[in-house]
C-alpha cells in the first residue's frame, strides 16, 4: 500500500514539477560592450543570461591599449574563452573580470563595474566605469575610464 501510495504521489508531483522548472527558464541575450577613450579601445561580445547571478559568456572582443608615454606602446590581446576571470550580475550591477594573456611581455586585467540604466529599444544597458591594471617589462601602470555603453538584448 505504501509503494501504491508514493506512486500516485509521483504521479501528481512530477508533472507538476516539470511544470514550475519549464516555466523559470529564462532567455539569453546578446551582450556588446564597446569602450573607446584616450586610454583604450574594447570591444567584447558575447551572451548574458536574464536574472540575477546570470552568467555571462565572453567569447569574443579585443583590449587594445593606446600608448603611454614613458612605459608602453600600443599593446593589443584578443579577448578569448577562459579569459573571464569573474563575472557578476545582480540586481542592476554588473561586474566583469578579464585576464589577458602576455602579448609583448605585457599582460593586463580589466575590471568593469556598471550599473543598469532605463532600457533603450528593448535593450538592457549598463553605464561605470572600468580599472585596467596592466603589467609590463616598464612596471605596473593602472588605467582608468568611463563605460557611456555595454548592452544586451
Amino acid at each position: 500500500m505504501s509503494h501504491r501510495r508514493n506512486s500516485i504521489l509521483a504521479s501528481f508531483f512530477v508533472p507538476a514539477l516539470l511544470v514550475f522548472a519549464a516555466g523559470s527558464a529564462r532567455a539569453t541575450a546578446s551582450f556588446d560592450c564597446t569602450i573607446e577613450d584616450k586610454n583604450v579601445t574594447i570591444e567584447l561580445q558575447g551572451n548574458l543570461g536574464s536574472g540575477d547571478g546570470a552568467a555571462l559568456q565572453i567569447p569574443n572582443g579585443s583590449i587594445k591599449i593606446k600608448p603611454v608615454r614613458g612605459k608602453l606602446d600600443t599593446v593589443e590581446f584578443d579577448v578569448a574563452k577562459g579569459t573571464l576571470a569573474q563575472q557578476w550580475t545582480f540586481d542592476k550591477e554588473l561586474r566583469i573580470g578579464l585576464m589577458t594573456d602576455e602579448v609583448k611581455d605585457v599582460s593586463a586585467y580589466l575590471v568593469i563595474i556598471a550599473q543598469q540604466g532605463k532600457p533603450k529599444d528593448d535593450l538592457t544597458q549598463w553605464k561605470g566605469r572600468y580599472v585596467l591594471k596592466i603589467q609590463g617589462p616598464k612596471g605596473a601602470t593602472e588605467l582608468k575610464g568611463t563605460i557611456k555603453s555595454c548592452q544586451a538584448g
